[in-house]
This record gives C-alpha cells, structure tokens and sequence, in this order.
C-alpha cells in the first residue's frame, strides 16, 4: 500500500497529461465547482482528564469492541494525516468500505489535493488548483480543470494510495504498538471529548484508542505510534455518502 509522494505525483501526471493531451487541456466552457477539500489539518481533541473509575470495562474489552464494531461497518467517514516514505499525507475518505463506493481527497506535502473517485468497476481523477497546476505545469489550464475528472484504470487510480476505510483499520489495529492494548488487562480510562464520554486507551505521548463509552464500541479516533505517525478521526459509522459517477460535461475525453 505504501506510495511515495514522487510516485503518485509521477503516476497523476502520466494519466493527466495523456488525457489532456488529446483533449486539448478544455473546453472552454465553466469549470464545474470541486468538491474537493484538504485534509491536512490534524484532528483535534478537547482538553482531557483523565479519571479511571471502578466500573470501566478493562482496556483490552473495549481494544475487541472497537476493532469488531468498525471492521463490521459497512461505510464511513476518515479523516486526518498519514505517513508514507517518510512524508505526511493529508487524508479523506469516506464511502463503503471495501472501497467500492468512495471518495478519497489525498493531500501532499506540496499542498496538492488529488481526488480519486471510485463507483463500481469505474475509477476517476480529479483534483484542486494546486494539484492540477502542478500536474499539468500550467496554472491557466489548472484553474480551468477544478471540477474535472480523467478516467483511469484500477491500478492508475490505486497507484496514489490503496485507501480504504477497512484497509486503513486493518492496518491500524495490526500495528504492534496498538495491538499489544488487547492484552491489557487493567481498567479502561474514562475522560470526555467535546462533552461526550469516551474511553482513552493507551498513554500520553504513544499510540492511542478513543472509543465512545456507551458500550457501542464507535471508534471515534486513533493516534498511530511514532515509528508510523498517524492522527484519524472516525465518524458516520452506517451512515456515509454514496457517491455517483462524474456527469459528461465534467469528464475529460480521452
């Protein structure tokens, strides 16, 4: 899954060019508004204190709960950083998933957010100003493609990344360093962020788990360890958009 920024800049800029090679880069008509939205700014917690009570349920209880309730899901919604090859990624994804119904806004450390939009066996390219200005080379032609989308191929579309809500949970829940809370048998700290009760799992400074505490098992946000820095928030659990094919007048004709 690993892609260096270098390697999906390459690979977007392949697939782009060609397609605006033979389509003349536009048009000429207005650009269709972007839905695209940068994900670079890191999640945010409210002030916590931590007060462990009697009643909790042990940390490794709730580790099981969550890992089960969010690999079960259905659909939903992830949103913060990533690390690749060194380099922090700015991440959204939200749709089904194993990934066959969803969006993902990808932002590299230039300041580029690339689209990749994925509806069945179809996969699309789109992005912002910066990420096609740096594309293409020609800020002009960027600002006239916002709104776009080239049509590529499985593998052109997962060359910037196979993110997936469940992949991104699976590889979140095997890091060893979170891995090791299900065996932790002590009690599951309490605390709240932004009012709502949650259970905090793991230590200051590491990685950690919070986990809603309504016995649901909602994972809310995971913090990956320093080998492999990461900072995720979770929401619409069942409840994520379903997303549809790009409409012709926003298509770049190969």
């Amino acid at each position: 899954m690993p892609t260096s920024p270098g390697r999906l800049t390459r690979g977007l800029l392949t697939v782009a060019a060609a397609t605006l090679l033979v389509a003349g880069c536009t048009d000429g008509g207005e650009p269709t508004t972007s839905g695209s939205v940068s994900a670079t700014t890191t999640p945010s917690a409210a002030t916590m204190s931590p007060s462990p009570t009697t009643s909790a349920p042990t940390v490794a209880d709730v580790f099981r709960d969550a890992r089960t309730a969010s690999l079960s899901a259905e659909s939903g919604h992830a949103k913060g950083t990533v690390t690749r090859d060194g380099a922090t990624l700015g991440i959204d994804v939200e749709g089904r998933a194993n990934g066959a119904n969803q969006t993902v806004f990808i932002t590299t450390p230039k300041g580029g957010t690339a689209e990749v939009l994925t509806v069945g066996d179809g996969y699309w390219v789109g992005g912002d100003e910066a990420h096609w200005a740096e594309i293409t080379g020609d800020p002009k032609a960027a600002k006239a493609l916002v709104g776009k989308y080239a049509p590529v191929t499985e593998s052109d579309a997962t060359e910037l990344g196979s993110f997936t809500l469940r992949t991104i949970l699976t590889d979140a829940f095997a890091q060893p360093e979170l891995a090791v809370l299900e065996s932790d048998t002590g009690a599951a700290t309490e605390t709240e962020v932004d009012g709502r009760p949650v259970y905090l799992l793991g230590e200051p400074g590491g990685p950690r788990l919070w986990v809603a505490a309504d016995g649901s098992g909602t994972l809310l946000r995971v913090v990956g360890p320093k080998s492999d820095p990461s900072d995720l928030t979770f929401t619409d659990w069942g409840r994520a958009q379903t997303f549809t094919e790009p409409s012709p007048d926003q298509i770049l004709e190969s």
